[in-house]
């Protein structure tokens, strides 16, 4: 956590002095600490859920570890303001931290129960999470992005955000077998269509328009940056990209493939389809700008890619999701945890990162894709929300148990604001015991103050200016 804290204060320093850029999503001052509602990666509902239950079982096996030790528990409850906002207890801090009352094991115990619960109850819940998603299956990978207005797709009532499994009883895998098959279809056939809207699925018949024939298929992109070729030449955000000079672009891998072999200062043409026009640029490619000049191929300045195929004859814009291999990735996460890689995406998880984007549960548009099967399935679309608690509540106590185990010391105003920071005490207590043996009681007891008061003035320094230097 100390060297997470040093990172993100390196990139907030950084990022300082770039102020039109602004702050990577991350670390922007509303997302540093993992409050539900405030955090824009934490579901608010889930949040409070994993919020409370770490807090709780924090404070409660202080509690229970105290009465062990015979140290006296003054109060223990929840505040509440409409909604509990902390859970405290109030121990017998004279007893349990002035160094002769009791032995330094017993005090290291107490102190460490409450971080020590909240990562066996992380562990709990995420083994039931990864047992829960092993009865969950993609029921496809092909979403409707957009659909043509007064379109035959149109008038049978289909919209965005709909998940298409089967045409005329065939599983479709992805775009491009969704393209080869209305290809493949006589003009004018009619076109059976099984889709999932939210958690209904039911089947719709279009009537293809004669007078539109063919498939358009492209790699689309979703962000234009400033100041590079592609905003220069008027490119925007949502373009389908269907061929640059000669060489068609029918996925986002062909656009890559391309890139790859141009240079900087080469000109190209984008072909280009966006709001049922045609279009195209002749645009000249710069060098990647974080990269150093006269290095690597060519830049053109766009990003956030997917494929797009569009059915002229119905209407449909769709496109593919990786929901197979969305599920298998997560899936395989405690293979990974045998080395540090898959305990880096156990924290990361959450945020946008290089491993799989993001994941915040079984949300919204995503558990579109999925299907409880097996065991799984009498629980219907409830076992999104059972993985969903067990994936919050394993990772707020996961990383609780971590933040909490930054080397600050006991505080009582931050204790009673939900931060406390059990560690610190700890160290202090063992850096005392180690010193005891070379110097007398009190000078050791200085000593020890000292080293954990300078960690506390450096990481809450940290924390302040990450939240006020941008």
């Amino acid at each position: 956590m100390v060297t997470l804290i040093l990172f993100s204060f390196f990139i907030v320093f950084i990022s300082s002095f770039h102020q039109s850029e602004g702050l990577p999503p991350l670390i922007e001052s509303n997302n540093i600490f993992s409050v539900p509602g405030n955090n824009e990666w934490i579901p608010i509902y889930y949040g409070i859920i994993g919020v409370v239950s770490a807090a709780l079982i924090h404070e409660l096996f202080h509690v229970i570890l105290c009465k062990v030790e015979n140290v006296d528990v003054k109060s223990f409850g929840i505040s509440f303001l409409l909604l509990p906002i902390s859970i405290f207890s109030e121990l017998d801090t004279d007893k349990l931290l002035k160094i002769p009352s009791i032995s330094s094991i017993k005090k290291m115990r107490i102190l460490a129960a409450g971080i020590g619960a909240n990562l066996f109850l992380a562990f709990i819940a995420f083994v039931l999470f990864f047992i829960v998603i092993t009865s969950i299956a993609p029921i496809g990978n092909i979403m409707i992005t957009d659909v043509v207005a007064d379109s035959p797709a149109d008038n049978a009532g289909l919209t965005d955000m709909t998940v298409i499994t089967h045409i005329n009883d065939l599983k479709i895998e992805n775009a491009s077998e969704f393209s080869n098959y209305i290809e493949s279809l006589p003009t004018g056939q009619n076109i059976r269509l099984r889709v999932k809207k939210d958690s209904n699925i039911r089947e719709v018949v279009l009537t293809p328009d004669p007078e539109q024939e063919g498939t358009i298929s492209g790699a689309k992109f979703e962000n234009v940056i400033p100041d590079m070729p592609s905003e220069k030449a008027g490119l925007i955000n949502g373009m389908i990209i269907t061929r640059i000079d000669d060489v068609p672009i029918s996925n986002a891998n062909d656009f890559f493939n391309f890139m790859s072999n141009t240079t900087a200062g080469q000109k190209i043409t984008i072909f280009t389809h966006f709001a049922n026009q045609e279009m195209n640029y002749t645009i000249t490619l710069t060098s990647n700008p974080s990269l150093p000049e006269g290095e690597g191929k060519g830049f053109l300045g766009i990003s956030v890619f997917s494929t797009v195929v569009i059915s002229r004859s119905t209407g449909l814009y769709v496109g593919d999701f990786p929901a197979k291999e969305l599920l298998h990735f997560l899936q395989n996460i405690p293979t990974l945890m045998t080395g540090v890689i898959g305990w880096i995406i156990l924290l990361v998880l959450p945020f946008t990162n290089p491993f799989m984007g993001s994941f915040q549960g079984f949300n919204g548009t995503l558990s579109m894709f999925y299907e409880p099967v097996g065991w799984a399935a009498p629980f219907g679309t409830s076992i999104f929300w059972i993985a969903n608690t067990f994936l919050w509540i394993g990772w707020l106590n996961f990383y609780g148990g971590l933040f909490w185990s930054l080397p600050v010391s006991y505080n009582k105003g931050l204790h009673y604001l939900g931060y406390k920071f059990d560690n610190g005490s700890i160290i202090k207590e063992f850096v005392y015991r180690i010193l005891s043996n070379f110097f007398d009681e009190n000078l050791s007891l200085r000593i020890a103050g000292i080293i954990i008061g300078t960690l506390d003035v450096i990481i809450l320094l940290l924390l302040i200016l990450m939240l006020n230097l941008p």
